[in-house]
């Protein structure tokens, strides 16, 4: 058995030996990501996901085991300002209608 996470922000494949490690790198490369949010996630943060194959070549010829999910989604609360400031989110919401993070789930 073996894993493959796929990145699509590189089109790249990454082999691992268990799902757990595979998973870990997922959630290292979706931490990569949030770096590069300004303030939107790159699109492709939504295609990182993790294939189960029965040999290193399997890749997308496995079987989906793993991908990234929204996570913490906070959405455009009532009490923003004229400003965008939300006091009840600490948070600002002037060019942003939610903030979300993203985590690898099972499928």
């Amino acid at each position: 058995m073996t894993f493959h996470l796929y990145d699509p922000g590189y089109c790249s494949y990454e082999h691992h030996d268990t799902l757990e490690s595979a998973v870990k790198a997922g959630n290292d490369l979706i931490a990569i990501y949030r770096d590069q949010c300004d303030p939107e996630w790159p699109e492709y943060v939504e295609g990182i996901a993790v294939y189960e194959g029965d040999k290193p070549s399997d890749d997308f010829d496995g079987k989906l085991v793993a991908q990234s999910v929204e996570h913490n989604r906070i959405e455009r609360p009532d009490d923003v300002d004229e400003d965008g400031y939300s006091p009840s989110e600490d948070l600002w919401f002037d060019s942003v209608d939610y903030y979300v993070d993203y985590k690898m789930g099972a499928v």
